[in-house]
């Protein structure tokens, strides 16, 4: 199982996750929570496997520099 918490660094990263992440694994949990006032913005997702490995991979892959925990 993968589970990530992600920090976006603008609005637009934070839409590019969420389509992403459900468009490419549409079995994953996906938890978003976004303030524009104060540009805070945070992605939770857990995916389970086999899919982990691949979620891991496209994170790496297509948002690197975003934050995660």
């Amino acid at each position: 199982m993968a589970s990530f918490t992600l920090r976006p660094h603008d609005r637009s990263e934070f839409d590019s996750l969420i389509g992403g992440i459900a468009s490419q694994f549409p079995g994953a949990r996906i938890e978003a929570a976004h303030n524009d006032t104060w540009a805070s913005y945070r992605v939770d997702v857990s995916c389970e496997d086999p899919r982990a490995s691949a979620l891991r991979d496209w994170l790496n892959g297509h948002h690197a520099d975003c934050p995660r925990t």
